[in-house]
């Protein structure tokens, strides 16, 4: 950070007769000193330093630094319809790139303009094929198999990726397996990422036998990663494998203690022992490193649910549900905490929702 303040700093001196256009290069030392500002989450002095750039990644850096200044709160969205109009502005004439696109797809997801989300998000894949946070994002969106199918975003090999992981979103687990399966098969073996997704896809049919086994491969060819560990952890969990979890958390521990996945790989441990007090305070840790990690929550409700704290638990699993809607545990959970105050009613709603979105009959 300080070379890229120093760097700012030096007087620049023009060469003869020379103009500088208004591109990337002319913004590079503004970019650069941004980049270090956001790099450390000082997003209102990164946005800042690129306010008179002009080129499109200053502009896009700029705008998302103000996007993620903004606060942390549902309920105040005053500052997202201030974003919302300036994009708008560059979006009605054609000047945004596939990355401010993709900003520009948050911001109508987070005001709940879903229609025009699912638009600027493919918008925003036909500018950059590549761009897997934007697929991530519409998958979100995505509300049934038909609408899936009659998308129509770019035919590029990302695409055979989005529709698994959207698989796996929906629950359609055997497709998802199906498919991730195929890409296995034609040339990505050693990706690890596909291996945790077919992890997943077992987890959910759910074949926790072969989840298991699928998981302990990933550690082999990569015992160093910490992604899908709290999913590994939860098997674990439910198979009673206390030895294997023990380990599990000690090397999640020494790689990286401060990692989300790896409190929440802890708080399952302790869960299984018992201490659901101090299971349930890594759960709490883990939702102060991302207050949206949606695994945390959910497990936060189960040990409230376990310590009989039962409004606790429905704040756990709203917040679940706020996160994701597809999150069948949390609609469970909520159905279990109302079946426990005697509210019938209630109760066999979120069952009801839990079995739409789950069609096997292990919850």
């Amino acid at each position: 950070m300080r070379a890229a303040e120093l760097n700012y700093a030096v007087d620049q001196v023009p060469a003869p007769d020379s103009v500088t256009p208004a591109t990337e290069e002319s913004d590079a030392d503004h970019l650069m000193l941004a980049k270090s500002y956001f790099d450390i989450k000082e997003y209102d002095r990164a946005a800042h330093y690129l306010q008179n750039c002009t080129s499109a990644k200053a502009y896009f850096l700029h705008m998302y630094s103000r996007y993620l200044a903004g606060p942390d709160n549902s309920a105040d969205s005053s500052y997202l319809k201030v974003i919302r109009q300036e994009l708008y502005k560059k979006y009605k004439v054609n000047e945004l790139d596939g990355y401010a696109l993709y900003l520009y797809g948050i911001v109508l997801r987070k005001l709940e303009l879903l229609r025009d989300a699912v638009d600027v998000f493919v918008e925003a894949l036909c500018k950059e094929p590549m761009l897997w946070s934007a697929w991530l994002e519409l998958a979100l969106l995505v509300t049934d198999k038909e609408m899936l199918q009659s998308l129509p975003v770019p035919e590029h090999w990302v695409k055979h990726f989005f529709i698994a992981h959207t698989y796996c979103e929906m629950q359609l687990n055997e497709e998802a397996l199906e498919m991730y399966m195929d890409l296995k098969n034609h040339g990505f073996s050693k990706s690890t990422y596909v291996m945790a997704q077919i992890a997943l896809a077992y987890h959910g049919l759910p074949d926790m036998d072969n989840a298991v086994l699928s998981f302990t491969e990933l550690q082999k060819v990569d015992p160093y990663r910490l992604d899908n560990m709290d999913t590994y952890s939860n098997l674990l969990y439910i198979k009673e494998l206390r030895m294997e979890l023990a380990h599990l958390a000690h090397n999640c521990c020494d790689i990286d203690k401060y990692r989300v996945e790896t409190c929440c790989v802890v708080g399952n441990y302790y869960s299984l022992r018992g201490q659901h007090e101090k299971a349930g305070l890594y759960f709490q840790r883990a939702l102060r490193l991302n207050p949206h990690y949606l695994s945390a929550w959910t497990l936060l409700g189960h040990e409230y649910m376990e310590l009989k704290n039962t409004s606790a638990a429905i704040q756990a699993y709203r917040h679940a549900i706020g996160v994701n809607q597809r999150d069948y545990r949390a609609w469970y959970g909520l159905g279990q905490t109302y079946e426990i105050l005697k509210m019938p009613l209630y109760c066999l709603y979120y069952y009801r929702r839990a079995q739409a979105l789950r069609f096997c009959n292990s919850i």
